[in-house]
Formats: C-alpha cells, sequence, structure tokens
C-alpha cells in the first residue's frame, strides 16, 4: 500500500504533497532517493531517474514550489523568480516532446535521454501555471493538513484535500460544535 498521496490534480502539486501531517507532526515522505525513486513510480513518471539527482536538490525545488503553491493559494501571484526556478529545471531536459494517444485521449509525453526527474516535475509545474489558473490552487482547510490540490470541480469550492479523510473530519466537528451550541 502507498504511504504517498495523489489528491492534487498534478505531479507537480503531489510532489510538494510528499510531506504530510500525521498525528499531529509533519512527516517527511522522501527519507532516501529510494523513496524518491517510488514516489516517481506511483506518479506515472517512470521515464524519471531518481539517481539522476540529489535528494537535498530534490527537497530544496520541493521547498520552492510549496512556497509558489502557497503564495498562490493565499491569492498571490507568480513571480520572475518562480519562472527562473522552473525554467532553470526545464533546461535539464535532454530530448524530445511526443504527441500520443491512449484510451482515446492525446497526451504529451516527454522521451529523455538523461531522465532528469527534476525535468519532469518542473515540466509539470509548468503545464500547470501555463495551462491551468493558478489561482485555483488550494491547500487543504482541514485542521492541520499542510495537502495542496488544484481545484477541478465546476464551482471551483473545492475546500478539502480529500471528502473521505479531512472532509468528513472537518464536518464531524463542525456538527459537533453546532449540536453542542445548541444543548448549552
Amino acid at each position: 500500500m502507498s504511504s504517498f498521496v495523489f489528491v492534487g490534480a498534478s505531479p507537480a502539486v503531489d510532489f510538494v504533497n510528499t510531506e504530510i501531517v500525521s498525528a499531529g507532526e509533519r512527516v517527511d515522505l522522501l527519507q532516501s532517493i529510494d523513496d524518491f525513486s517510488a514516489w516517481l513510480r506511483e506518479a506515472g513518471l517512470t521515464q524519471g531517474d531518481a539517481r539522476a539527482v540529489s535528494l537535498r536538490e530534490v527537497k530544496s525545488f520541493r521547498a520552492s514550489l510549496r512556497q509558489l503553491f502557497t503564495r498562490l493559494a493565499k491569492g498571490g501571484s507568480v513571480r520572475r523568480s518562480d519562472l527562473d526556478l522552473i525554467n532553470e529545471k526545464l533546461q535539464r531536459g535532454r530530448g524530445s516532446f511526443r504527441l500520443e494517444s491512449k484510451k482515446g485521449k492525446l497526451g504529451i509525453r516527454f522521451e529523455g535521454k538523461e531522465r532528469d526527474p527534476l525535468f519532469l516535475i518542473a515540466n509539470a509545474a509548468a503545464e500547470l501555471l501555463a495551462g491551468g489558473d493558478p489561482s485555483l490552487i488550494r491547500q487543504c482547510e482541514g485542521r492541520g493538513c499542510i495537502l495542496f490540490f488544484y481545484d477541478e470541480t465546476k464551482s471551483h469550492t473545492r475546500r478539502w484535500c480529500s471528502m473521505a479523510g479531512c472532509g468528513n473530519r472537518m464536518k464531524s466537528i463542525l456538527h459537533y460544535q453546532r449540536t453542542r451550541a445548541l444543548r448549552e
């Protein structure tokens, strides 16, 4: 069973979500390059080779993306330094893109020689920022939750990383508070 969380609707967001809160404590799910390799596989970025980078580089890039997503979730905007960071990682790619059809859907896949995973994550971030609406990057409203997601709902009112987790927990808390207030 996976210990990784895939609720972000983008590999770049799910990459940031490799830091979670469990039992009230912040937990880093990337303790080794092997962990990062497992995350790449589960995220569908199988063309990335985790050994092409250091764990320090991985965590530094994740921290930078977390700062960007935090700012966007609070209504801020993308800064020039964010673009420079992502562009620096995009320059690491050596290969070409291919347009492919899978199960009737068109998609773009990168075929690289060096298989730099930070390029693949930067590419996902670039696609999210350029092809989506950065203002729809949200941080979960669950108590103590630090996860992010891209709000793809029609009404753009998603509040929680998942309904099964934080959503139900918060609804239970609110229900308890309402019923307690009625009794007093």
